[in-house]
């Protein structure tokens, strides 16, 4: 489960060149931070054989997005649960 995320420089005039790690580009549900987490609980749950995730967020939750396109390409069921606000 390689994460891929390019590099991209901006440069502006009379200042220094910025340099940003464009991790809304890995992938367009699964991004930034969500598939740094979520990449170490699907390797230990493909290693122990587990069929299924379980989670729960909140409404419109972007956590629960990626945990489920997660599963779905891991061949892996997902349930979520919607805590009530």
């Amino acid at each position: 489960m390689q994460i891929y995320s390019p590099i991209h420089q901006i440069n502006f005039q009379s200042l220094n060149p910025i340099w940003v790690k464009r991790d809304d580009l890995i992938d367009p549900y699964i991004s930034g931070n969500k598939w740094r987490k979520l990449k170490y609980i699907l390797k230990d749950v493909i290693a122990k054989g587990k069929t299924h995730l379980v989670t729960f967020g909140g409404a419109y939750s972007n956590h629960l997005v990626a945990t489920a396109a997660a599963a779905a390409r891991n061949n892996l069921k997902a349930t979520a649960f919607v805590r009530g606000e």
